[in-house]
């Protein structure tokens, strides 16, 4: 079996009216209607699940469904101002997610997927200015992805610019706030491709 796996933030966009969150969660509407290999499956991580935790569980669904196609991480980009020649630049150094980010150090614990995936495999950063470059050092979002792709063993798609998403079917919450189905797809401007290189 293969297939896709999305894992997201599950408290995106992580937002507050008076009574309650505001809850935009990705669905598998989105990935049929753009063709992504199924079966599906929707991961999760609770705000706050530690990375230890929220690692090996991205390992575990990867197991659990067999040869993967898709590999998805969707949850708001860690932005920061960059330095460039022409002035600066945003950049994302990490993804929020759970009660602490995924950042170019501790990707490293992400799942290997090297024997998890069909042939043809990719990840990809559903993440704003993931892909962004800065100067040098750890402010340029190629640090990260890089490292992501490192770790998983498979290529790494991912944006360079602030990407847009909708949102639609809002519905209460019971207990307060506001639940709404995110829409990620398409991107936003130029996309690059990371391919693993040696893990360390």
């Amino acid at each position: 079996m293969a297939g896709t796996l999305l894992v997201y933030d599950a408290a995106f966009p992580r937002a507050r009216v008076a009574d309650g969150p505001i809850l935009n969660t990705p669905g598998t509407a989105e990935l049929r209607a753009n063709g992504y290999p199924e079966p599906y499956q929707l991961l999760p991580i609770r705000e706050a699940t530690s990375p230890e935790d929220y690692f090996k569980a991205m390992g575990d669904a990867a197991t659990k469904m067999g040869k993967l196609d898709r590999f998805i991480i969707f949850g708001h980009g860690r932005v920061v101002n960059a330095a460039v020649p022409a002035g600066y630049v945003q950049v994302t150094t990490g993804i929020v997610i759970g009660a602490s980010d995924i950042t170019p150090i501790n990707a490293r614990n992400l799942p290997d997927l090297r024997r998890k995936s069909s042939s043809g495999a990719q990840a990809e950063l559903w993440v704003c200015d993931a892909a962004a470059a800065g100067g040098s050092g750890e402010y340029s979002g190629t640090r990260l992805c890089q490292s992501i792709a490192d770790a998983l063993g498979i290529q790494v798609l991912a944006a360079t610019i602030t990407q847009q998403y909708s949102t639609e079917d809002q519905r209460p919450i019971e207990g307060g706030g506001w639940q709404s189905t995110a829409v990620f797809l398409p991107w936003e401007g130029t996309t690059v491709l990371f391919r693993p290189g040696r893990r360390t």
